[in-house]
């Protein structure tokens, strides 16, 4: 007896086999439909029907808060091609290219690839538990979990290539800081044991070029930079030329010859060291917009619930390379929106960072690095000149 080919999900067949591990679309219109008679019978009835004595006049209820609407739920199984950003945080384009792509290291013997590869992101992009997804998906109780950790080892194990610096050593920001590679920053995710400390580097799309995880999350930021590969590939001349450099996002990291942050202190309105650190806030909006991307698939805000670090930290690597190839594609599904935000609204984002200055003691400033920081405020003098 032949086996039967696996089964590839098509851009016209996506709907489909999903379809047939998930209620109907038209059970969906009935039930929401019954649903919504029910809620407007429950709005209608008394809760207390009893009528008051005739002599009596009654007192006067209580003002109700009104409770926020209920979420609405996720298109889980997604049952047309506009539910996929908000049930995979993918679009289904970008859906049948991981699926095709993926599809002979996705193999299991009892699941199609592309169910697992769905199984696999509607739980990184809900973090529903694997029970409910199990439920919804009308598969065995260990499917879902099997599928999670597949496609986290087929990705860190087979495209860590997905997170790396451009091979054009060149390669850098065009404006406003010149030869600039990108922007560094450490984020703190809550994890089962404990806050955990990721390290990233982003560029000017917001791309994740570098990515350290499962520190501790007491550590500083400075603390981490030094315990990564990246700080000893920088100082050992690997990944940057001689006049490139990276700035860093929040006032734990020192001032070195490739690493530049603002001038401390007040600064002089329209003043060269003014226009450079606005300059520096302008370069680390895209690392900061990439770290919100991050904090918004629904596996990483429930990162807690992952039965252990070393799977938590399989988790934010996972996130961050499906966040690169959605920009590969062009495909905004899960990016956060840019917006320039205060040092108060990133919550545990920065909750371990030093003051200015702080964690750097005993580090002698580099002359090298002083330098560099004024050629560069100077250069932002320049450009605004012709003004």
């Amino acid at each position: 007896m032949t086996t039967p080919p696996p089964l590839l999900l098509t851009a016209h067949s996506a709907a489909a086999l999903l379809v047939l591990l998930g209620p109907t679309a038209r059970a969906r219109k009935r039930l929401r439909r019954d649903e919504a008679g029910s809620a407007s019978d429950a709005e209608a009835t008394d809760p207390d029907p009893t009528p008051a004595p005739a002599q009596a006049t009654p007192a006067a209820a209580p003002e109700r808060e009104t409770p926020p609407p209920a979420p609405a739920p996720l298109p889980l199984p997604p049952t047309s091609p506009d539910d996929y950003p908000l049930a995979f945080r993918v679009s289904a384009p970008t859906f049948h290219f991981l699926s095709g792509l993926l599809d002979p290291l996705l193999s299991h013997p009892s699941l199609p690839s592309p169910v697992l590869l769905a199984l696999a992101l509607a739980r990184l992009a809900s973090g529903l538990p694997y029970p409910a997804l199990a439920a919804l998906f009308r598969v065995p109780p260990s499917a879902p979990r099997a599928a999670s950790r597949r496609l986290r080892r087929v990705l860190l194990a087979n495209f860590r290539f997905w997170l790396a610096f451009p091979s054009d050593p060149t390669s850098a920001y065009s404006a406003p800081l010149p030869s600039c590679r990108g922007a560094l920053c450490c984020a703190r995710f809550a994890g089962p044991t404990g806050p955990l400390a990721a390290q990233l580097v982003a560029g000017a799309s917001s791309r994740v070029l570098s990515l350290a995880a499962g520190f501790r999350g007491d550590r500083t930021d400075l603390e981490v930079l030094r315990l990564s590969s990246l700080y000893q590939e920088i100082e050992q001349g690997k990944l940057l030329d001689s006049q490139q450099y990276l700035v860093g996002d929040g006032g734990g990291y020192p001032l070195l010859p490739w690493l530049m942050v603002p001038f401390p202190g007040p600064v002089v309105p329209g003043s060269p060291e003014a226009e450079f650190n606005a300059a520096h806030r302008a370069m680390c909006r895209p690392v900061r917009r990439a770290i919100r991307s991050l904090m918004g698939w629904g596996a990483i805000a429930r990162l807690r619930e992952e039965e252990s670090s070393r799977a938590a930290v399989a988790c934010i690597g996972t996130c961050a390379m499906l966040h690169n190839v959605l920009l590969t594609r062009e495909d905004y599904s899960a990016l956060a929106p840019d917006v320039e935000e205060a040092e108060s609204d990133l919550g545990e984002m920065h909750s371990q960072r030093d003051d200015a200055g702080a964690g750097a003691e005993g580090l002698e400033v580099d002359g090298h690095a002083l330098a560099l920081r004024t050629a560069l405020a100077a250069t932002m003098k320049d450009l605004r000149a012709p003004d």
